[in-house]
Formats: C-alpha cells, structure tokens, sequence
C-alpha cells in the first residue's frame, strides 16, 4: 500500500500526462493529477474509451511492442508523437512497461501536449511556401520578410517561455525525488526514465530552433578544432545503446581501415551541427538496416576537403532519392519525420560543404558529407 501510495504520488507532480494501463485488461491503473483534471479518474474502465472514446483498443497500441513473448516487461521504451481526434490535439508519447506494487504488469504513458510545436512547424512550411511564390513579386518581399521575422520571434518565444519552463520542472524533479525519498526500485527507475526523457525533449527542443535559424540563415557558424574522429567514436559508442541499434553493428573507420586507438582526425568545425548532423545519418542507416547489418563511418581527409561517409545495408526507395534531402521527405519508417537527412544537409552547406547520396550498389546505402578543410558559408 505504501510503495503504491508512493509511486503515485510521485506520478502526480510531473506535470504531464501520466496514465497506467494493465497490459492484460487495459482498465487504467492510475491517471496523475494533470490528467484527472482534464478526463476525470476513470480508474477501472478501458484506456481507449477514456482516453480517445473507442470502444475497441487502438490501432497503434504499443503494448505488444512493449512485453516478451512471455508478457513480461522487456525494457523497450518507445516514444512517438500522437495525434488525438477526440480533442484535436498532439501529444509525445514516451511508454514502457513495468511491474506495478500490486503485482500486475502494467505499461505507463507519459504525454506531453507538443500541440503549439506542430503548429508552428505547419506555420513554418506555409511561410515557406509562400516566400517561394512571393519572391517573385519584388513589391511584397518587404512584407515578407517582415512576416518571417515576426515568425522567427513567435518560434523562439515559444521554445523560450512556453515549453522550456515547464521542462525544467520535469528535468528537475526527478532529482529532487530521488535525493529525498527512499524510493522502491521500480519507481526510482521510472523517475530516472522520465529525468532522461525531459533532457531527450531538451535537447530537440534546441535542435529545433538550431533548424530554423538554419533554414532562415540567422544561424552564425561558430568553428572550433574538432576531433571527428573521437566524435565519430562517440557518437557510434552512445547510439550502440539506442533501441534503434539493437541487433545492428556501428563500426567507424578511417579511409577504409579501422579506427586505431587515439587516431585523430582535426576538422575546424561547429561542433553544435556537426554532432546531431552525424547522429541523424547513423539513426537513418540505423532504421534502414536489417537485423544482423552494420553502419559504418568512414572518415577520409584530401587535401582540400574532409569527407564523412556512413554506410548501411538497406536501399533508399527509389520514388524519394531525388527528393532525398528535401524537407519532410520520407518512406517506410514507422514514427520518420523525414527531417534528419534534411537537417544534416542544412549543417553540411552551413559549413560550406554538400552532402550526397550514393545508391549506386544494390543492396547498400551511403549518404557523403563533403566538407571543405576551411569551412565557410554556403551560399
């Protein structure tokens, strides 16, 4: 009774969704403060028929993903965005499964309202769109550009006042309860589960507002000496952890042979594009792999130009390689933005470098990134 009390009460100050749901009846468990307000409890009933009005479980359920072929636990964590059509609103979904005090299995949902985030991001193709067609018409590029300067502040207000305050409670938090509480197993590692997500939406809340100071040109590059080579270690050494590697290989080389211990490949660079612009290549050759298939990292430096390669098993549908590196453009991935590929070739041109797609080989995939060895703006 204590350790369900406990848990609970520490369910009920994040402040975002949070519901239970016993994975064999899918009656709700529990419901936290931020969702009582809104739904009402509905312990006991149904998950969708609270939650979304359905009286069949929903399409997109996760909870098989989520347990062994036992039904146990398996320790995935998804996460995803959701659009909800009985309050027309989008939710991230973070989920996993868990043992609950009373000895159920159970799977909890955290949800975070990114309503406003897709809206501006819609906000943001329309500008662009319209700028395309309106820079033709040399009397209305002065109020465009107006326009896109008032959206540049409303973007950045945004991340700045209505998103980052609320996470910094939930990044918070966490700690606090773990430092003061002495927390049953199951609960601490919730905790620490939700500390990670809140810096996971942290960190994509800043790369989001790096993406579009890039898009609109405000982004000022910032070159530092740059390691790519420990940074290609690294990157291949934290993404091996990821969900997404389970059951695939990284291996990072240089010109073709393997990495020696200590090898050192210096780049003039920014460090804060060229570190998500290499891990959204390997996500994607990644998510392209089969089982049992490998993603390398191929570093060559010329005397000109350094090149970066990541190579994977797996073709890129022939209807999008064309398109490969447009914005929103993607095909056949479960939960794909079609962002990453987008944003990585915004940091190679921020560099002054160019990206480019070789689907030359049957069955293979490398995506280049060609950088110059003194970067400078693209034009």
């Amino acid at each position: 009774m204590l350790e369900s009390a406990l848990l609970q009460t520490h369910f009920d100050v994040i402040p975002f969704g949070i519901y239970v749901v016993d994975v064999a009846t899918y009656e709700l468990v529990f419901v936290n403060k931020h969702f009582r307000d809104a739904l009402g409890a509905g312990l006991g009933r149904k998950c969708h028929e609270v939650l979304y009005e359905s009286d069949a479980p929903c399409l997109n359920c996760r909870i098989p993903e989520l347990l062994t072929p036992a039904g146990m636990p398996n320790g995935v964590t998804v996460v995803y965005d959701h659009y909800n059509e009985r309050d027309e609103r989008w939710a991230q979904m973070q989920e996993k499964t868990m043992g609950w005090p009373d000895g159920r299995v159970v799977k909890y949902s955290i949800a975070v309202d990114i309503s406003e985030l897709k809206e501006t991001q819609n906000s943001l193709a329309e500008a662009h769109a319209e700028l395309a067609i309106r820079n033709r018409e040399l009397m209305a590029q002065n109020r465009i550009l107006q326009e896109n300067i008032e959206l540049r502040e409303h973007v950045e207000r945004i991340a700045r006042h209505d998103l980052k305050a609320p996470l910094s409670a939930l990044i918070g938090l966490p700690q606090v309860l773990l430092d003061n509480y002495d927390l049953p197993d199951a609960a601490a590692d919730a905790v620490r589960l939700i500390e990670q997500a809140g810096h996971s939406m942290l960190e994509m809340l800043n790369q989001s507002l790096v993406l579009f100071r890039l898009e609109t040109g405000a982004y000022v590059l910032s070159p530092t000496a740059v390691d790519l080579a420990d940074l290609a270690r690294r990157t291949a050494a934290r993404m091996a952890t990821m969900p997404v590697a389970r059951g695939r290989k990284i291996r990072v080389s240089l010109a073709g042979r393997p990495l020696a211990p200590g090898e050192r490949l210096d780049y003039s660079g920014d460090v804060l594009l060229l570190g998500p612009m290499l891990q959204n290549l390997v996500v994607n050759g990644l998510e392209a792999s089969p089982m049992g298939g490998e993603v390398t990292i191929d570093l060559v430096r010329d005397r000109d130009r350094v090149l970066v390669a990541v190579t994977n098993q797996g073709e890129v549908p022939e209807p999008i390689r064309c398109r490969m590196f447009a914005k929103y453009v993607t095909m056949g991935k479960r939960g794909g933005t079609g962002l990453g590929a987008y944003s990585a070739a915004l940091a190679a041109r921020a560099h002054g470098g160019q990206i480019e797609l070789d689907a030359a080989t049957p069955g293979w995939t490398t995506v280049a990134v060609i950088l110059p060895s003194a970067p400078g703006v693209a034009p």
